[in-house]
């Protein structure tokens, strides 16, 4: 998967040049040794770079496996009802590859028939059957999360270009926020979409994003 984004995306700073320092090395010497492998299997699986689910790892749980807050949990903090529709929605587009199932399959033993029987373009079951103790474990939160991002890579590419920010947006606040709602369609640049979200989205875009962000950093 070629992302084809410029980094950094905006001309502004979450992130002072030592603080960036102190993340890439905590990338470096933490989370990479701790986890690469899993990174680069997801990654090799999902097509999402491993430098991007790394960097979703370093801003969501700062590569804590056992981080909890009150909506999500893990490595990419992801909740189980949206781990729920996200493997209903990959499966239901098709999309779900057979390497991916038998990761799924791992970690959801007999209740993977919910996931199996999904009909052609289902996108729900109206059900949540992903625990927070599955999410817990590395591997399969990295694969959910990991699989999320490209749908949200693809839905929000056109002309072989990412808009980034709107993925980071719907990954940080959900889809059916009221910010949200708003930036799906917006149109306008980054900058400008800055302007339009929650502080705790507008930071996290920078994070990402901005000049000394994870990925100017990494990439």
């Amino acid at each position: 998967m070629n992302l084809n984004v410029n980094i950094p995306a905006i001309n502004e700073s979450f992130y002072t040049p030592n603080s960036a320092k102190q993340n890439e090395d905590k990338i470096k010497n933490f989370i990479r040794p701790k986890y690469g492998k899993y990174i680069d299997n997801v990654s090799s699986l999902t097509g999402v770079p491993s430098v991007l689910i790394e960097a979703f790892v370093f801003v969501e749980s700062g590569g804590n496996e056992r981080a909890t807050s009150p909506f999500a949990v893990g490595l990419m903090q992801v909740s189980p009802a949206t781990a729920s529709d996200v493997l209903i929605k990959e499966k239901g587009a098709g999309r779900l590859t057979n390497e991916e199932a038998v990761l799924v399959k791992k970690y959801l033993g007999n209740r993977y028939s919910l996931i199996e029987n999904v009909k052609p373009n289902q996108k729900s079951i109206g059900k949540t059957f992903i625990t927070n103790s599955e999410l817990l474990k590395p591997e399969f939160n990295l694969l959910v999360g990991s699989i999320f991002l490209k749908q949200l890579i693809d839905e929000f590419s056109s002309g072989g270009q990412v808009r980034l920010d709107k993925v980071i947006s719907v990954y940080n606040g959900g889809r059916f926020s009221k910010s949200n709602k708003k930036i799906i369609p917006f149109k306008g640049t980054t900058k400008e979409l800055l302007t339009q979200v929650p502080k705790e989205t507008s930071n996290y875009i920078l994070k990402l994003l901005g000049t000394q962000g994870i990925l100017d950093t990494l990439v």
